[in-house]
């Protein structure tokens, strides 16, 4: 009798994405473990310079853990090659006027349920760059899009786009990115932004747009608390417990630019038609 081969399951599903992310939280502690034993020779824990480079090292482990688990070559997990300019352009607009609604719904929902007033001034240090302004560049615009877009659109939609219809591949993946923050706060937002980035990584093919606007995406606070001219209320370094909401121009700008992108990276998208990857439509299951 012909031996029968036993077919490879793909690599994540959802129950090992969820696995990946409780595998960070794990390092996690490690790494802040030690960085806490060197706070004696004079490294400050909770500098963000000092938080960006455990957040490399922590998703490093986990996604050269995952990518292995793939069987496939980091080249296919994690995906970087080109995309033009005329798709990144309206890619980035409309990431700028995403920014500007999700932040107009983060002040509706602080106005209902207020965050502690500890993780509102973490929030306010962070973007305002009270303790170190290269440092919240390193760990908002540098560190965690590269570590969240190669382990949340690099190696948990490789697997997800093999196993699932691309709808739910990038809904699941979502939700996963948004639970992952921890608080409700910031959960409008992820999830979003996790619907938009794994949209264009299953389109493109590429983690380019994704890593690209959430660097954008994370720079805009930073931009807005540390540029005068461009303080606007509601939007970034508002005062600890002070809630305000934006200037209806705001709004609006942000429906054009959301809008406006959206429509022209549709149109791009359509033609010229995508390029054929791993990850594009004739892979996924129908």
């Amino acid at each position: 009798m012909e031996a029968v081969t036993p077919v490879r399951r793909v690599y994540p599903g959802a129950r090992d994405a969820i696995v990946l992310l409780v595998l960070a939280f794990a390092v996690s502690l490690v790494a802040q473990g030690g960085l806490l034993a060197l706070e004696g020779v004079g490294v400050d824990p909770a500098h963000p310079g000092a938080q960006a480079v455990a957040t490399l090292f922590v998703f490093a482990v986990v996604i050269a853990y995952g990518t292995r688990r793939t069987g496939a070559s980091p080249h296919t997990v994690l995906p970087l090659h080109p995309v033009p300019l005329s798709l990144l352009a309206p890619m980035a607009m409309a990431t700028l006027g995403v920014g500007i609604l999700l932040s107009e719904v983060d002040n509706v929902l602080r106005s209902v349920l207020p965050p502690p007033a500890w993780l509102e001034r973490v929030f306010t240090d962070l973007a305002s760059g009270r303790r170190s302004l290269w440092g919240s560049v390193a760990l908002l615009v540098v560190a965690a899009p590269l570590t969240e877009e190669l382990l949340f659109r690099g190696v948990i939609l490789h697997g997800f786009f093999r196993r699932y219809r691309v709808g739910r591949a990038v809904i699941v993946a979502a939700v996963l990115f948004a639970a992952f923050h921890l608080n409700p706060w910031q959960f409008v937002g992820a999830a979003t932004a996790g619907l938009l980035f794994g949209w264009w990584r299953w389109a493109t093919g590429s983690l380019v747009p994704g890593l690209a606007c959430h660097a954008l995406n994370n720079a805009m606070p930073i931009v807005a608390a540390n540029c005068a001219g461009l303080r606007i209320p509601g939007y970034a370094g508002v005062p600890t417990g002070a809630v305000e909401f934006h200037p209806r121009w705001f709004d609006v700008l942000g429906v054009t630019l959301a809008a406006g992108g959206l429509w022209l990276v549709w149109q791009q998208l359509q033609n010229p038609a995508p390029p054929v990857t791993d990850s594009t439509p004739s892979d996924t299951p129908a």
